[in-house]
């Protein structure tokens, strides 16, 4: 399960793709409630503040110059 969802990867380090993600997150939310699907609304909300919550957390600066020095 870490592989799936690994937010620490350095493909989202740049803070345009973290926000685009979680905004993707927010706004497809809104279609699935508005659709009257709680049950994906839910879901996608969850991912939507988890998704946030992670990337708030991790730093990202210390991951790349960590993978830069690797080689």
């Amino acid at each position: 399960m870490k592989k799936l969802l690994n937010l620490e990867d350095p493909f989202f380090a740049p803070l345009w793709i973290r926000t685009t993600i979680v905004v993707l997150l927010g706004f497809w939310t809104m279609i699935e409630f508005f659709a009257g699907a709680q049950g994906w609304a839910a879901f996608f909300a969850a991912l939507a503040v988890f998704s946030a919550w992670r990337f708030a957390v991790i730093d990202y600066r210390a991951r790349v110059a960590k993978n830069k020095d690797r080689g």
